[in-house]
């Protein structure tokens, strides 16, 4: 036996007995409480080894004192009062109560509980109290009221894995405001957070952070307390979903900081995890792993425990930052796409159930003066690609599209919308490999998102530079897109080479993203000015999710729509012909022919809205 166990189980023995000995002497003088002890001896023995042993069979000893609590509490309750109900029937069986105080069972109980427990409880708080005195932690205020509030602070204040001090809570309610969680004070609610200003200057700990305990709070709450953070000079962040949490190493409890994107971003549909679980156990691989959605992308499949994950990117650095972050069970290649026969090395050796493919040129500005990198890096690489998928009979393959493909104006869409048109084709002989084709539109940020720029703008003082003051996109947080994107590659085609396209919600005035974030970051909306500095080469005014003539269907999941429609689909012998001059670096003919066989391509289109 676990010699801690033994310990625990003798002190229970002698406080149990020290207590049936109290109560009598509580009754009675010493003498005659000592005398009748003594011929009741058999009786108090049987009183402590009956509470031992139903202990023992409620796992109280199993327990640890560090960590005691109500449970423990209930568990000596319920086991003293069975205890002290035996052995008054064995009193009543044995000589029908004769000599023993009425009082005795009463104050046997209270005096059983309070003698077995208060050393539990004792050794607990001495044991925070010399651990917090101990352990620095960062001071935070906890936004939320509900159990996982008091789960979160609970954590907090016992775990020593936990870097956070609570020293204040932000309600939903203001009825609880004066109330306290765990003797924490509810200091105001998220209606009223200006109020709260005076009461942390008056606190003893200044609070570093704000935590979001709740993960479904309203977009409007959760904007009110970026601004409350930034005004404030505060870091924010919110506790992980449980799903979350289950899936990592639930003792970190880590939040997750809350960035711009969250707040500009539409609110997330929480879609049902067992619609992923066939990733489960499988080897995939992601092209251009180091960029903004292929990391993300690997981030969300890493945590659905594939067999491997094979992380393929040709910049060192990205490789490096993603497969640090993950480590275990994945395969870093620093690899080009378009070194082929790497590829065919890669995907002979391994064999993955899964193709990502998010590798691109994506830059509109800088694929405009160097179109011919664009047909080589989007378009001839992704045809190389299905091939081999193809050839090697790879399960399915899943191509990360655009809304720049739909009646695109700029090489960069133009070569993403020829790549749909060739997987459509290549998908339509046979279905050893399923192809997918994902169109969504921008993603907030992303490499080349405004996000970043704008917030770089802000913080020098403006001004903030938009190219027109009509200009419109689609944003979607990047977490949701890259979750929508695994589910979309789970769904039943109802052809090969179906191309799912993301609901995106409205599009958003860029005008209006610049103002919100200007107040989002706290800055003087007065100070910041906006310039607009002209459409650049291949841009739109506003941008398309679909074509007009494109029949949309309705997916079994909400937020994603299909379609199969084949619209300007060019000939098998054309496209051989432009890969053909791709691979021969006839770069004038590559491209004049690129633009034959893209009716819908309206480059250099003056009217873009």
């Amino acid at each position: 036996m676990n010699i801690r166990i033994l310990i625990t189980i003798l002190h229970d023995l002698f406080f149990f007995g020290f207590s049936f000995f109290v109560s009598l002497w509580a009754r009675l003088d010493f003498n005659s409480a000592l005398i009748l002890c003594k011929e009741l001896f058999w009786f108090l023995i049987f009183f402590s080894f009956t509470n031992i042993c139903l202990l023992k069979y409620m796992g109280l000893y199993h327990g640890i004192w560090r960590y005691a609590s109500i449970h423990e509490i209930k568990s000596i309750i319920k086991s003293v009062s069975v205890s002290i109900i035996l052995l008054f029937s064995i009193f009543f069986l044995v000589f029908r109560l004769e000599d023993i105080p009425r009082s005795f069972p009463i104050l046997l109980f209270i005096i059983s509980i309070f003698s077995v427990t208060s050393p539990r409880v004792f050794y607990r708080i001495l044991k925070d109290n010399f651990k917090n005195s101990n352990h620095k932690k960062v001071p935070i205020l906890v936004v939320g009221d509900s159990s996982t509030t008091e789960n979160f602070i609970r954590f907090s204040q016992q775990s020593e894995h936990s870097h956070y001090e609570v020293v204040g809570i932000i309600s939903f309610k203001e009825s609880s405001i004066g109330r306290r969680i765990h003797n924490i004070p509810i200091l105001g609610s998220t209606n009223k957070l200006e109020s709260l200003n005076k009461g942390l200057k008056k606190m003893n700990k200044s609070p570093q952070r704000i935590i979001i305990s709740e993960p479904n709070v309203k977009s409007e709450t959760l904007e009110s307390l970026y601004i409350f953070s930034k005004r404030n000079g505060l870091a924010i962040g919110i506790l992980p979903r449980v799903s979350e949490v289950s899936i990592q190493d639930p003792v970190q409890f880590i939040p997750k900081p809350i960035v711009i994107e969250d707040i500009l971003g539409r609110k997330q549909k929480v879609n049902d995890p067992k619609l992923l679980e066939d990733l489960e156990g499988k080897i995939i691989l992601v092209t251009g792993a180091g960029g903004s959605i292929g990391s993300e992308l690997c981030k969300q499949i890493h945590r659905l425990k594939p067999k491997l994950l094979i992380l393929l990117e040709h910049n060192e650095y990205n490789l490096f930052k993603i497969s640090s972050q993950l480590k275990e069970n994945i395969l870093p290649s620093l690899t080009d796409i378009k070194d082929f026969s790497k590829m065919e090395e890669i995907l002979r050796k391994f064999k993955p159930d899964y193709i990502f493919h998010t590798a691109a040129f994506k830059h509109i500005t800088f694929v405009e003066k160097d179109p011919i990198e664009a047909l080589q890096t989007n378009f001839l690489a992704t045809v190389k690609l299905c091939q081999l998928c193809k050839f090697l009979k790879i399960k399915k393959m899943v191509f990360i599209s655009t809304d720049k493909a739909v009646n695109p104006s700029n090489i960069m869409g133009a070569s993403k919308r020829l790549c749909e048109k060739y997987i459509q084709k290549i998908a339509s002989k046979g279905k050893d490999t399923l192809f997918t084709i994902v169109r969504f539109g921008n993603v907030l940020g992303s490499t080349g998102s405004v996000v970043p720029i704008f917030e770089k703008q802000i913080s020098e003082g403006g001004p903030i530079k938009i190219t027109h003051p009509k200009i419109k996109r689609f944003f979607m947080t990047m977490r949701e897109a890259v979750e929508l994107v695994l589910i979309s590659s789970q769904l039943e085609l109802s052809e090969n080479g179906e191309i799912f396209i993301l609901e995106m919600g409205n599009p958003i005035f860029i005008e209006e993203l610049a103002k919100k974030m200007i107040i989002l970051s706290g800055a003087d909306e007065k100070k910041i000015k906006i310039q607009y500095t002209g459409l650049r080469k291949g841009e739109k005014i506003k941008e398309q999710l679909f074509f007009k003539s494109e029949q949309i269907n309705k997916t079994s999941v909400k937020g994603i729509l299909s379609t199969t429609s084949k619209l300007f689909s060019p000939k098998n012998s054309d496209f051989d012909k432009l890969i053909n001059l791709i691979i021969n670096n006839s770069n004038e003919n590559s491209l004049k022919f690129f633009d034959k066989m893209l009716p819908e391509y309206k480059k250099n289109d003056k009217n873009r809205d």
